[in-house]
């Protein structure tokens, strides 16, 4: 091997050893581990099939995530943000009570065609229900919700919505009957009313 090729595979050598982007490859894992929660929920999670769906090695997986439960928080955290900018996108269409009671209902009924986002979001709340510390990233991201909406409607009236949406999520993941877009409507503008103002 000439001088000029020994110089090439020294080149290519110190690329193949030159450091990656660890950042990256954490949220790569990460995005792997959420959408296999969206899709099959939390059971049969494991570092093997997360690894194969980010497509890196499953050493990388061990590697930033210890256990299987740290890797499952980090993937529902995820969906937790994923949640959060949706409010964000709606809320920033918001001006008023009346406008914010038609872009809720636009946005619930919407949410409820998106079968797999339900069913992602009917999983979390699943998760939450058996793991303590997913509940309480799920009631934070609720405060934090709550906190968007608070120029919309009082907290008595955000509770009572809260709980309605909750459990059109549970509906719509149990059946497979199609909520009356007109029913959704009235009980939304019921709850937080159409005049300007709290």
């Amino acid at each position: 091997m000439g001088e000029e090729g020994c110089a090439k595979q020294a080149a290519r050598q110190k690329k193949e050893r030159a450091p990656r982007d660890p950042e990256r490859r954490k949220r790569q894992i990460v995005e792997a581990a959420a959408e296999l929660i969206a899709q099959e929920g939390t059971r049969h999670l494991t570092h093997r099939r997360v690894a194969e769906r980010a497509g890196v090695p499953l050493g990388s997986t061990t590697q930033y995530f210890k256990s299987i439960d740290d890797l499952l928080r980090a993937g529902l955290s995820l969906l937790a943000e994923q949640i959060a900018q949706r409010n964000q996108e709606m809320l920033a269409q918001m001006s008023g009570r009346k406008a914010g009671a038609d872009m809720l209902c636009d946005f619930a009924i919407a949410y409820l065609e998106d079968k797999q986002q339900v069913n992602t979001d009917a999983k979390f709340y699943a998760a939450a229900i058996s793991d303590p510390e997913v509940g309480g990233l799920w009631r934070r991201a609720l405060a934090e919700c709550a906190q968007d909406y608070a120029p919309f409607m009082d907290a008595e009236r955000l509770q009572m919505l809260s709980s309605f949406l909750t459990g059109l999520v549970v509906e719509a993941a149990i059946y497979d009957t199609p909520h009356n877009p007109e029913v959704i409507r009235a009980a939304i503008v019921s709850l937080i009313g159409e005049g300007d103002g709290k």
